[in-house]
């Protein structure tokens, strides 16, 4: 079929910010779209509140918004730009739960919008429960045994229900929220009444529970005539019982016999035929023997589609954009080999592994894993083999456990992790077969088929040939198991980077694969590889190119913002002529997309693997900057093994001298630079007697970490010393720093060759220094940072740049008091808030940074903002019930949003996203003089004040009138808790006490404002920010470019 002509412009809906269960594979997905369909002639606008995406720039869209996604930012943005059509499917659940929102409030028929691809009905069908089950009935398929539990009589409900256990979920839910496996009647009845109170939905579905069978996923592509093909399927090593999302997963199924694959498979296509499936969709299923239960339908490209689409090479997003506007399976060519058309299946001659990235080395919180997701990221490993690629992925993890592969803890505790779904339990098996604990308990505690402990156990038996202090003999039986350098070395008692030098000048070197869709069948148009250890090398040409070192896992700290660094120094690259190579190992992101560089490896970022690839390919050098800590850390050792100098920019010895804190705070104090007092201690009794020496509170910094990872403010001598103690079990050495208190923190990010260098920004911080710059409301607008302090800031700039020979991209971060600059941490590579600032100022500063790396010159440019332009962090608070929402100097948000304005205050109320008509206030004695002017300024617009008896009687002594209400442990009424459950309450000030009474009556107010979805704000000055919005109302929505 043609395409279609009855339409011309079309949006294409984002998914917004990064979260758990949605998270960087939507820009991917996104990002393919947008390009399909402007090869196609259309013209496409894009809506998207992530900054830090790819899809939001001019290259990849049309026209964008980065604005809230809202339907009253959706009908102002069909109205301006007289949208023909919209495309929902590949901004997850956001999007289509947005469109299924406007289709009910008569906005799309208003219009007369056209939603290409799967219908909305569809969508619906898949989405609700109830209306899921009845279809699946009239098709002769089944699901789980299932009851229907209303908000109204939920306990008389769960008493007919006649099995248990049960797993408990809600419908239009993103990565299983809500989900539950509960085992007892009362428990399912605490759960139900907690969960009504946290969702507007009046029915919760409860289904008999499928944990321990084996999940199957089947990603499918059908088109508007029927033609319907499985892109791959993919089983998960995890039981029913662990969302799909936190399972590692391999792709193709390696257990299922050839009837109960085509079984499978049938009953997909059936399914998608069923629902008119148009583009793309995920089905999950629970097999049991020869008998299965259909589990779930996701009716968009998801989190399965992006790891599908690099599984296979076949691009998912790409082609079902095109199908969504009118072209067959059949029209459409295969963009990897140019030969073959988007109807033949992908064939695969090798094996690939996801495991995802938790978030449990950041957050001290219960590592047990099950319905509902926790993972911030994944990776994949790629192998001939089931052995290699999951030993490839588990190197790919970045994580400690990923270079000792040995838990060295109890065999009780052993069988705990065996038997307990956890994010350590793939380490815990290992650990067992080392201990040679029973294979047929293995397999009964933790439920994983024989087949996967089978071949662990192999790789075991390996490890244990190996004889320590020596390089081992069969060092290439080993790495065809996919055995890291790091893992040999350190069983062996060698340093690691001593057996890669090893293989290297004994050219025990891999050789590389590509992936093409269909086997080597076909020639691809660009190389796609992965590495293994066999004879034939099919390397393509790639002497002199430029390799970027991708930035790994999604991660806390370590996330999109990264990638899209990347992948605009890829562009840079080509712009200039250069070939560019991308490594990374994430199959969520944009860089890994088969298109994006001249080749790409699919690869772990270790000194192993990028050696390996700098060892054989003649490379002209390897830029680090875009791969957040990850390449930094690894650059030196890198050089380290080949002998030469490979980093291109800033020199490994100087990220070195600027990552090592207290080198780096010497050499600021030789330079006459400010910077807060500071003690380098070496134990922990060091700690705790220059802490004290310097003056509480103190800041305790680690080196070449990221994210503020073992960062506190330190208050009161009890804490310190816990502190110190628990940060000295990981590293030899801290910065001990006094604390600024009431002063501005700012990041500067800024373009150098050397010896000049430009400013692409400076961001204000909302929140008081102490707030980790990666969680903190920030600012970017005309004249927001004094003119005196902006010419300190230049100056300091200037003597960092020279001191360090700082060449290409950098970020330095600084505190503003008393008119005073004083320096807090610098970074010799691209920073998390570069896509905001290039959003900002509409100007590619990764492009000017490569310039410099590649010429040595630097181009001035003058660049100016008609608009202001605030960055809000998102956090993962609803998945964690023990974690605090409190913030300090460690990272804890996942993502971030933009919210721009033509005043500082539009840009500040769009970042509000709700009508506030009444605010509860409970701050700590030392803030309540710093609340008088938000409290004040609130109650002159009209709010309802209700505030702690201290907070009340405090506001009311100064003539600000509030309601009392009273706290958990006043046992008194009415109470805080009560109020807003009751939906009283539309903001929350609090700022956490440090008695031991009020916090935990603060811990249960905030965790049930996260729990409600209610605004919290934990900071004063924030607090003071949000006051002077809240009645503003002169709100519109605007093309990014407008503002600059």
């Amino acid at each position: 079929m043609p395409k279609r002509e009855d339409i011309s412009k079309i949006l294409v809906i984002g998914s917004g910010p990064v979260v758990i269960g949605q998270a960087a594979e939507f820009d991917y997905s996104a990002s393919q779209a947008c390009r399909s369909l402007r090869e196609e002639g259309y013209e496409v606008v894009l809506l998207n509140s992530n900054p830090a995406t790819i899809q939001t720039d001019h290259e990849i869209a049309d026209r964008v918004y980065i604005e809230p996604i809202t339907v009253e930012a959706v009908e102002t943005i069909i109205r301006k730009e007289e949208i023909d059509a919209i495309e929902p499917h590949m901004g997850g659940q956001t999007a289509l739960n947005l469109v299924v929102s406007l289709k009910k409030m008569g906005i799309i028929d208003k219009y007369g919008i056209k939603i290409i691809g799967t219908p909305v009905e569809s969508i619906e069908i898949s989405e609700d429960r109830q209306k899921f089950h009845d279809f699946l009935i009239s098709i002769g398929e089944r699901d789980p045994e299932r009851y229907r539990i209303s908000r109204s009589n939920y306990k008389e409900e769960i008493e007919k229900i006649p099995f248990m256990p049960v797993i408990v979920r809600t419908s239009f839910s993103l990565g299983g929220s809500g989900g539950n496996i509960v085992k007892t009647k009362e428990e399912l009845k605490a759960y139900a009444e907690e969960l009504f109170r946290g969702i507007d939905e009046d029915y919760i579905e409860v289904n008999r529970s499928l944990a321990g069978l084996k999940e199957l996923e089947y990603e499918m592509i059908r088109d508007s005539i029927g033609n319907c093909i499985t892109v791959c399927n993919m089983e998960n090593l995890d039981p029913m019982g662990v969302h799909t999302g936190e399972s590692i997963v391999v792709t193709p199924s390696q257990t299922l016999s050839d009837i109960q694959y085509h079984m499978l498979r049938d009953a997909a296509i059936k399914i998608v035929s069923g629902l008119g499936i148009v583009g793309a969709c995920n089905i999950q299923f629970a097999l049991d023997g020869n008998d299965y239960y259909v589990v779930e339908v996701n009716p968009r490209t998801s989190r399965s589609s992006a790891l599908a689409s690099k599984a296979t090479g076949y691009p998912i997003a790409r082609i079902a954009a095109k199908i969504a506007v009118g072209y067959n399976l059949t029209e459409i060519r295969n963009p990897i080999t140019k030969n073959t058309f988007a109807a033949f299946e992908p064939s695969l001659d090798y094996v690939t592994v996801k495991i995802p990235r938790w978030p449990f080395d950041k957050f001290s919180v219960d590592r047990t894993i099950g319905v509902q997701m926790k993972s911030i990221g994944e990776v994949m490993g790629i192998g001939r083999t089931f052995e290699e690629a999951l030993m490839k992925a588990i190197a790919s993890l970045d994580i400690d456990l990923s270079y000792r592969l040995r838990l060295y803890v109890s065999d009780e505790e052993i069988w705990n992790l065996v038997r307990t779904p956890n994010d350590r339990r793939i380490f815990a098996i290992f650990e067992a077969l080392f201990r040679d604990f029973p294979v047929d308990r293995i397999m009964e505690e933790s439920m994983y088929d024989r087949y996967f402990i089978e071949k662990m156990q192999n790789i075991v038996d390996y490890l244990k040939t190996l004889e320590f202090g020596h390089i081992p003999e069969n060092l290439i039986s080993l790495k065809k198991l996919g055995i890291s350098d790091e893992i040999i070395g350190r069983t062996c008692g060698i340093d690691p980077d001593e057996i890669t030098r090893y293989r290297i000048t004994n050219r025990i070197l891999p050789v590389f694969k590509e992936i093409d869709t269909c086997s080597g069948e076909f020639e691809v148009i660009a190389p796609y590889l992965y590495s293994t250890y066999e004879d034939e090398d099919e390397l393509p040409g790639i002497s002199g190119f430029v390799a970027i070192i991708g930035s790994g896992p999604n991660r806390i700290a370590q996330g999109l913002e990264f990638d899209y660094g990347a992948v605009k120094a890829i562009t840079a690259l080509r712009k200039m002529g250069v070939g560019s190579v991308m490594i990374n190992s994430n199959p969520e992101t944009v860089s890994t997309d088969f298109d994006v560089s001249d080749a790409l490896f699919f690869e772990p970022i270790t000194v192993e693997h990028v050696s390996n690839i700098l060892a054989k390919a003649n490379l002209r050098g390897l830029i680090v900057q875009f791969s957040g800590q990850t390449g930094q850390n690894i650059a030196r050792r890198i050089e380290n093994v080949l002998g030469s100098s490979v980093v291109m920019g800033t020199s490994s010895e100087s990220i070195d001298r600027i990552e090592d804190r207290s080198l780096f705070s010497k050499r600021l104090e030789a330079m006459g630079i400010d910077q807060p007092k500071f003690e380098v201690a070496t134990n922990a009794e060091e700690a705790i007697n220059k802490s004290l020496a310097l003056g509480l509170p103190v800041i305790l910094r680690a080196s070449h970490v990221i994210g503020g990872r073992a960062m506190d403010i330190i208050y009161d001598y009890d804490f310190l010393v816990e502190r110190s103690r628990e940060v000295f079990e990981n590293v030899n050495s801290v910065l001990v720093s006094k604390y600024l208190e009431n002063a501005v923190e700012i990041d500067v990010d800024f373009v150098s060759n050397g010896e000049d260098f430009q400013i692409c920004g400076i961001l204000v911080h909302i929140e008081e220094a102490g707030v980790h710059s990666g969680d903190a409301t920030m600012i970017f607008g005309p004249k927001i940072v004094p003119q005196a302090a902006e010419e300190k800031i230049k100056s300091i700039v200037g003597k960092l740049v020279r001191e360090f020979n700082l060449i290409g991209i950098s970020n330095l971060q600084a505190a503003i008091k008393d008119d005073e600059v004083y320096v807090i941490e610098l970074n010799a590579r691209s920073s998390r808030s570069i896509p905001f600032i290039s959003k900002a100022t509409g100007y590619n500063w990764v492009e000017l940074a490569v310039s410099a790396i590649m010429t040595g010159k630097l181009e001035k440019v003058s660049v100016s903002s008609k608009g202001y332009f605030v960055k809000v962090s998102v956090f993962p608070f609803s998945k964690f019930n023990d974690m605090d929402v409190s913030l300090g100097p460690e990272m804890k948000s996942t993502g971030e949003a933009m919210y721009p304005g033509f005043t500082m205050e539009e840009a500040i109320r769009k970042s509000i996203l709700r009508d506030i008509k009444s605010v509860f206030i409970s701050v700590r004695d030392d803030d309540k003089p710093r609340i008088i002017e938000a409290a004040s300024i609130m109650k002159q617009n009209g709010l309802k004040i209700y505030a702690t008896m201290g907070t009340s009687r405090y506001l009311r002594e100064r003539g600000i009138e509030c309601e009392t209400v009273y706290r958990i442990k006043d046992e008194r009424k009415p109470r805080i808790y009560d109020m807003i459950l009751a939906g009283y309450i539309d903001l929350v000030i609090n700022t956490p006490e440090m008695n031991a009474g009020s916090v935990r009556d603060g811990f249960k107010i905030r965790r049930l404002c996260v729990r409600k979805g209610i605004p919290l704000v934990t900071n004063i000055n924030l607090a003071n920010a949000y006051s002077k919005c809240l009645s503003y109302t002169n709100i519109d929505y605007r093309e990014i470019s407008s503002y600059h």
